[in-house]
């Protein structure tokens, strides 16, 4: 008996050391935490395969029928087309051939009340919450306490734990942010709402003639400064402003902005405004660079599944979403920026780079 369990223990060992999950992986199953319960919330509370079962409609028929709110729908809709649960025939939403044998209230194989019978746990809940008032106070510190994101950050527990996060992130994504990102034109870098400052540093130690500016508000730059002296490149290379992107001037002159999972966090109004900003502010032919998960959309087909799942985390709990290619393309020629272009990066993220002309 005993040799059989280490049998067994062995062959578990050995199968897991064949295949180890790689950091794309690692990373998804953090990212997508909120995916499920966003399928469950569209399934039990909203019954949405059962109306449109049989009455294909647009979103906004969708937002109108259900009450809901015009960004979480736009996640919902996303996500499902990514799983193959909802197709886009000429602006018009359809169930797929799956969804209507599963997940229609009119058809016989329905499983909608077994999927319903997690509708109230309190993150599904949630969801359903934000689909018709379009929230993200989700973060909860205590029993009955929420709190924004936007709120925690400013208070030095949350801002130290978050600040920290994104680093041991940055550490994975900055390098190859520095090889997609060309430099070699450039001397001067700002960094908006840079946090620890981990992407300037490796295009900093990439590029030996960069200097560049972290522009973030207490107490997320005394972290930046302590994260940059330990890289050897504070106070020489680097700098700290401190600073509210949305409501300071942000430092003119530099020949290039980087927003590194930044834009993401607000929603469209506000990433208007920064993107206005930046285009007052940068040299006249300097460039934006927009580091974060942006579905590519050029082609008209659906999110890849990993990209609408981080998208719907997103719209919990923070003000944004995961703004398409599409998405980014006209905020940006709308602002004035031009020669728009699209580079894929690992992990699901892609870089865009735009230029000022004049």
């Amino acid at each position: 008996m005993q040799s059989s369990a280490l049998t067994s223990r062995a062959h578990f060992s050995e199968a897991a050391s064949v295949y180890p999950p790689d950091i794309s992986q690692i990373i998804k199953w953090r990212d997508s935490s909120y995916a499920a319960d966003l399928y469950i919330a569209a399934v039990s509370w909203l019954d949405l395969f059962t109306y449109l079962d049989g009455h294909p409609a647009t979103e906004a028929e969708l937002r109108l029928h259900f009450s809901l709110r015009e960004r979480p729908t736009r996640t919902m809709v996303r996500l499902l087309e990514s799983w193959g649960l909802i197709s886009n025939q000429s602006g018009r939403l359809h169930a797929t051939a799956s969804a209507v044998q599963y997940l229609s209230g009119n058809s016989a194989d329905n499983i909608t009340s077994y999927i319903a019978t997690m509708k109230y746990k309190p993150s599904v809940r949630e969801l359903y919450e934000i689909l018709r008032q379009d929230g993200s106070d989700t973060w909860h510190i205590e029993r009955g306490v929420t709190k924004t994101w936007d709120a925690l950050m400013q208070t030095d527990e949350f801002a130290d734990l978050n600040t920290r996060g994104m680093e041991e992130r940055g550490r994975i994504f900055a390098p190859h942010l520095a090889k997609l990102l060309d430099c070699t034109n450039d001397t001067s870098l700002l960094d908006v709402g840079g946090g620890s400052g981990v992407y300037s540093a490796h295009l900093l130690m990439r590029y030996s003639s960069l200097s560049a500016t972290i522009f973030e508000r207490p107490p997320v730059d005394q972290l930046a400064r302590s994260c940059l002296t330990d890289r050897n490149l504070y106070p020489g290379r680097a700098h700290v402003i401190a600073g509210d992107m949305f409501v300071d001037p942000l430092p003119r002159d530099a020949s290039l902005h980087l927003y590194s999972h930044v834009l993401h966090n607000w929603g469209p109004d506000k990433v208007q405004l920064l993107l206005s900003k930046s285009f007052d502010s940068i040299t006249c032919g300097g460039r934006i660079a927009i580091y974060s998960c942006h579905p590519d959309d050029r082609g008209g087909h659906p999110s890849p599944a990993a990209e609408a799942e981080y998208s719907v985390l997103l719209t919990t709990g923070y003000e944004g979403c995961c703004y398409s290619f599409e998405d980014m393309r006209v905020m940006l020629e709308s602002t004035g920026f031009q020669e728009i272009d699209y580079h894929k990066s690992i992990c699901n993220r892609s870089l865009i780079v735009a230029k000022k002309i004049a």
